[in-house]
């Protein structure tokens, strides 16, 4: 379930996703178990464009804490809400996640068109660069 602020770790459930905009970034935090049912992304796609459509808006932030691999699934979603950005006038996008994953993310996000992409391997170091 979506929400729009951020709460500490301790307080959310394990599958819960979250979308929120700090300092004109929209925030997108998949964590571990996530479902990747089809309902579910369209759930989290309905709150990015309320959230994009926000004046104040001008990067995105994908936040992955999933802890095994990544599949196919959130690279295609994940591309798809960074061409949906365009159409808030979104053109920066930065995936954040750590180690080995952090590599594999950046062979897969960087054409997109009219998009520019980034990976990071911590929050704040994608919410620095997300913010220049």
């Amino acid at each position: 379930m979506a929400e729009t602020e951020r709460k500490p770790e301790s307080q959310r459930a394990e599958q819960e996703w979250s979308l929120y905009v700090e300092d004109g970034v929209v925030i997108a935090e998949f964590p571990e178990g996530m479902p990747t049912e089809r309902s579910e992304f369209e759930k989290v796609n309905q709150r990015f464009e309320t959230l994009a459509s926000r004046p104040d808006v001008h990067a995105h932030l994908s936040w992955l804490k999933m802890d095994k691999a990544l599949s196919k699934d959130v690279f295609e979603k994940a591309q798809e809400a960074a061409k949906m950005g365009l159409e808030y006038d979104i053109t920066k996008w930065v995936m954040v996640s750590d180690g080995i994953k952090n590599m594999a993310l950046r062979s897969k996000i960087s054409d997109i068109s009219g998009v520019e992409t980034n990976t990071a391997n911590t929050f704040s170091e994608g919410m620095e660069w997300a913010q220049r």
